[in-house]
């Protein structure tokens, strides 16, 4: 391998491109990654001894520009991002000049870009909101810090091997208390940009929550909303062009998540979400009613069955239907399954109850004179609601509704919920019906477990205004709004 320390060219080759910034702290690994200002190499501190990654700005670039200018650029998004410290954002450890050359040090990220993921095409429709949905609580805490990205883009989110994101690259971030950020100049990605950027105007948090919504467009697609071949295409299709809806490219998409894009990417700021942490919301809710109507056609299929094969299948049939039943109520509650669970009884009882008499009289059905001579022996009455399996003419039943209130979870990665010590679903989810009361919660991911949460679920605890309880299993710490 090349071997260089910055500083010091007369060991082994120079890199990809000659920089010459600090004394001898800093060894050359590879690249990572170049963009239109700068390169990225990982390197090794030799002082710390860590990987980092180093993010010079190459001669090349400075030379015919205005090289004050894009020192000030590099100084910025180091000054931005050193505010910030949030999991979910590369970490600044440095930032310096030499020889007219300026760097930044930066947290290394061992993993690949969500570019280079949508190489391979579009993600899962989970997978992408799952990835969208991390960023949004890295923006809400950079907004909450005053500072607007300005460049969220697929190249700049890092995605590892567990499906953990890092933000990274606040190069053109603006610090909203910065009052001498000059308006009138267009900084960003063309692809990306928010209308507002495309025009040089005044921009805030809700530009890059439409930047985000161009992300997500890609992830489900595979392809930019905003394909123009110039840049002079592109920014007057940001500005003007309503890009196909996002189901109508990929059929995997639900109509949910699909509505989501779309406010994510309206034109006017207004009619966007008010900030990230409704975005992320607004997705967990988008993937709630997918996981709905996936039990939904699970109880369908399962009814199905039990009108197809009748009395010889009855309690088969009913079977499939009640475990349908069963995965409706973890996913949407007891108070809300309860109706349709009821409905759902009744309908294959009923289904029972035609085919017993179809089979009792025909001629050809096996069995048909001995259900005709006692129709209760295959478990239905023909007259009246059909009773338990013991036999004791009790009707079947699920339980009664219960008082619940509404519990919003999500965790970094995907996990599972425990309340009490029973398992009752999956994140990310917006609404899951729990009892009122005092509950403890934890969460598992592959071979971690959450410490125990103690959370109180009362009657505001609505579907509008939940619970929310989030962890992180990087930090290892609930974040509970």
């Amino acid at each position: 391998m090349t071997r260089t320390v910055i500083g010091d060219h007369t060991a082994g080759s120079a890199p990809a491109r000659p920089v010459r910034p600090p004394s001898g702290r800093y060894e050359f690994l590879d690249v990572l990654g170049e963009g239109a200002m700068g390169i990225v190499y990982r390197a090794r501190d030799l002082e710390l001894h860590r990987i980092v990654a180093v993010k010079t700005i190459s001669p090349d670039a400075i030379h015919g520009a205005d090289a004050t200018a894009v020192i000030r650029r590099l100084y910025q998004e180091a000054t931005a991002a050193a505010r910030l410290t949030h999991p979910g954002i590369v970490t600044i450890y440095d930032v310096n000049a030499a020889t007219g050359v300026p760097y930044v040090v930066m947290e290394y990220v061992k993993g690949r870009t969500l570019a280079d993921l949508l190489v391979a095409g579009p993600l899962p429709p989970d997978k992408a909101a799952h990835v969208v949905v991390q960023v949004c609580h890295a923006l809400q805490y950079a907004h909450g810090q005053g500072v607007v990205h300005r460049d969220v883009k697929s190249s700049n989110i890092m995605v590892d091997d567990a499906w953990h994101v890092k933000l990274t690259d606040f190069g053109v971030a603006r610090v909203i208390d910065n009052q001498s950020a000059q308006t009138g100049v267009m900084v960003g990605t063309p692809a990306y940009m928010s209308p507002e950027q495309a025009r040089g105007a005044e921009v805030d948090a809700r530009s890059d929550l439409f930047s985000l919504g161009v992300v997500l467009y890609e992830a489900l697609v595979g392809e930019r909303p905003f394909p123009g071949d110039s840049v002079a295409t592109v920014l007057d299709e940001v500005l003007r062009l309503e890009p196909l809806p996002v189901r109508e490219r990929n059929v995997a998409v639900s109509p949910a998540l699909d509505a989501v894009v779309r406010r994510a990417m309206c034109k006017e700021p207004r009619d966007r979400y008010p900030d990230a942490a409704a975005f992320a919301d607004a997705l967990t809710h988008a993937l709630a009613v997918d996981h709905r109507r996936v039990a939904v056609a699970a109880l369908r299929r399962g009814m199905r069955t039990a009108r197809r094969h009748g009395t010889a299948l009855l309690f088969g049939g009913f079977g499939v239907a009640a475990l349908a039943v069963a995965a409706f109520v973890v996913l949407i509650g007891e108070d809300s399954a309860h109706g349709l669970a009821t409905a759902v009884s009744r309908d294959v009882a009923a289904a029972a109850v035609a085919a017993s008499h179809d089979r009792a009289t025909s001629p050809t059905g096996p069995g048909a004179s001995a259900a005709a001579a006692n129709p209760s022996a295959v478990g239905v009455q023909a007259d009246g609601p059909a009773p338990d399996p013991a036999g004791q003419g009790r009707p079947l039943a699920v339980p009664p509704a219960v008082r619940a209130g509404c519990l919003s979870v999500n965790a970094v990665p995907f996990a599972t919920v425990h309340v009490d010590g029973r398992q009752v679903g999956d994140t990310p989810r917006a609404c899951l019906r729990i009892g009122r009361g005092r509950h403890r919660l934890h969460f598992e991911s592959l071979n971690e477990r959450s410490p125990e949460h103690v959370i109180v679920v009362d009657e505001k605890h609505t579907s509008d205004n939940p619970l929310r309880v989030s962890y992180d299993f990087r930090t290892h710490q609930f974040l509970a709004r």
